[in-house]
């Protein structure tokens, strides 16, 4: 059977349901292009706790799978992440950028607001954190308030699992300049979850030409930017991307 040129991954975030990114992936599908959408490992269960002892390799060993399995229909993938999906996003353009045609991230968790992340004064109490807190509230953040009421996402997280995450971002800042793919960075600049300067910390980091990358701002939206206010400007963002990748040629 003869692959057809390019499908899509779709990638979710922490703690999140395949909600919050179901938006984009119906925009995908209606251009007709193969599409793979994970859940990845200690997602998708009726509790939290199944992200206890779940780390940032097992996300992307899932993703990892998922890319496998698109490929075997496809010659190369556009893959998209959101939140901590645009982590993994990132970290499969820099290992397999043969068979990544483009990457979009949205929100990518390169920097996060916890005064425990990278970057942060109190940082370095990280590692001690689990011997005192179980777990950490992980409450939805929407610009419209109106909307968090239908937010399927975990309320909290494992302690263990927040920490890998914090791992994830330091090691994926790390990796920036192993990706030379085109790329699409969407960013809210009222994000409270992501710093808004990760945008230009991927932006600046990757060793992607000046012509083939670049970054589109949100002035509105929260962290959940494809369920909330600018969603729909969001979700035509992605796929317009979509389109003119898959459509070259």
């Amino acid at each position: 059977m003869t692959s057809r040129p390019f499908g899509v991954l779709v990638l979710h975030g922490f703690t999140s349901s395949l909600d919050c990114i179901s938006g984009v992936t119906a925009a995908v599908k209606a251009l007709g292009l193969p599409t793979r959408m994970p859940v990845l490992r200690g997602h998708g269960a009726q509790s939290p706790d199944a992200l206890r002892g779940v780390t940032w390799r097992d996300w992307v060993a899932d993703a990892e799978d998922a890319l496998g399995d698109l490929l075997t229909e496809v010659e190369q993938a556009i893959v998209f992440g959101h939140s901590m999906g645009g982590l993994v996003a990132l970290t499969l353009a820099a290992e397999y950028g043969a068979v990544v045609d483009s990457v979009v991230v949205a929100a990518a968790a390169i920097k996060l607001t916890s005064p425990l992340a990278p970057g942060h004064f109190f940082h370095f109490l990280a590692p001690l954190v689990p011997r005192f807190v179980d777990k950490i509230d992980m409450p939805p953040t929407y610009a419209d308030p109106a909307l968090a009421k239908h937010d399927t996402n975990y309320p909290w997280a494992p302690t263990d699992a927040v920490l890998s995450l914090l791992r994830f971002s330091q090691r994926t800042r790390q990796r920036l300049p192993e990706i030379e793919r085109p790329t699409l960075i969407l960013q809210s600049r009222n994000d409270s979850t992501v710093a808004p300067e990760s945008a230009q910390i991927i932006y600046e980091g990757i060793a992607t030409p000046p012509e083939q990358k670049r970054i589109l701002w949100f002035e509105e939206t929260e962290h959940e930017m494809f369920r909330d206010c600018e969603r729909e400007a969001a979700r035509a963002a992605v796929a317009d991307w979509v389109q003119h990748r898959s459509s070259r040629g």
